[in-house]
């Protein structure tokens, strides 16, 4: 089947609408809505992107729509990884002639990945994120709603003395959130959905794979489960994540990749250039100590704040990091600061890790 053949029906909404018909609609369609105003595209709105908005139930569509890049039927299925590699979507509009005519899903993109070998010589750990966002089974929803609005993967890791518990998943959340406040649990109690712990929404079904797993493997199972990210486990400890993202990066050829930068609105785009500018005097500098392969930025806009995710992956290991402020710049300038301090934490970590493991070679020997 060729991977165009693979569409399925785009499913519009008016940016007018309520977030609660959104996630109702999600709930039966499992890929994404097209914000549509007459005609014209607005954006798409997800699982992912009504729980990073950190939105009311009462907001309208329009207020969380993060507007993804539209492909054509003639769109190379490089520049397609590419997309998918540039943000947390389950699936991309399709065009043709400025008419929308379909979606493309994550995992239909992922499936011809797995039948064209591209997955076949890596495995998972050198891949996955060890630096990932997990929470604690008694903390409360506050908190897990501050987690999941700075991370890619859609999910927070559930842990119990250090030991996987469950999964909290962005849909489940958004669906948390939007509910009416008389149909939310402990309603009687008078207790605020943020001092509700997360153990109450939390699924202890949770899907993982192993670090020697191929990423092959991996997207199998992503397809399998209908799931953007996996736990990595290793003795019933949660060790890493690695997400469809991850997978399209590894597809895309780093120098071919470079810097990735998406979710700025149209206001925002006149500092694209300023934007590139400091992002690449960072990697240049960072490039002296560390053998950088690419970087993704991704910018969303609350009001007058601004938030910046980014991710820096390194020949072996990817670091994440996340950033707000009243000022595009200055998120910007803080995120770079965070995620240089995080790399160079890890290379001193790295070479503590070596020195140790000489020592034990120099006992063994002696």
């Amino acid at each position: 089947m060729e991977l165009f053949d693979r569409m399925r029906e785009a499913v519009t909404i008016d940016p007018e609408e309520p977030l609660t018909k959104a996630i109702g609609e999600l709930s039966k369609y499992k890929t994404c809505l097209v914000v549509m105003k007459n005609k014209s595209y607005v954006g798409i709105v997800d699982d992912w992107t009504i729980t990073t908005a950190a939105a009311e139930h009462a907001a309208k569509v329009g207020a969380v729509a993060v507007r993804a890049s539209l492909i054509t039927k003639k769109t190379s299925l490089l520049n397609i990884c590419r997309l998918f590699a540039s943000g947390p979507y389950r699936a991309l509009p399709v065009m043709e002639e400025d008419r929308l005519i379909g979606v493309l899903p994550r995992n239909e993109v992922l499936t011809v990945m797995v039948g064209e070998g591209l997955l076949d010589k890596r495995k998972v750990e050198e891949v996955m994120e060890r630096q990932f966002p997990r929470i604690e089974v008694k903390d409360h929803l506050g908190k897990a709603k501050q987690r999941m609005q700075g991370n890619y993967y859609g999910k927070l890791a559930v842990t119990e003395e250090g030991k996987l518990a469950g999964v909290l998943t962005a849909y489940d959340f958004a669906a948390f959130l939007t509910r009416p406040r008389d149909k939310l649990p402990f309603r009687k109690a008078k207790v605020r959905p943020e001092e509700i712990e997360v153990s109450s929404i939390m699924r202890e079904d949770v899907y993982t794979i192993k670090p020697d797993a191929s990423l092959k493997e991996s997207a199998r199972e992503m397809i399998d489960k209908d799931v953007a990210a996996l736990i990595v486990e290793s003795g019933s400890k949660p060790v890493g994540i690695i997400s469809a993202r991850d997978l399209f990066s590894c597809v895309v050829e780093p120098e071919e990749v470079g810097l990735e930068i998406s979710g700025l609105d149209e206001k925002d785009r006149m500092f694209a250039g300023d934007i590139r500018e400091d992002c690449r005097k960072f990697i240049n500098k960072l490039q002296k100590s560390f053998d950088i392969e690419h970087m993704f930025l991704h910018f969303k806009k609350y009001g007058k704040k601004y938030s910046v995710h980014g991710k820096l992956r390194l020949r072996r290991i990817t670091y994440t990091a996340s950033s707000f402020g009243w000022d595009l710049r200055e998120a910007l300038k803080s995120l770079l600061d965070e995620m240089e301090k995080i790399a160079n934490k890890g290379k001193q970590g790295m070479l503590h890790r070596k020195k140790t493991r000489a020592r034990k070679s120099e006992r063994w020997v002696e």
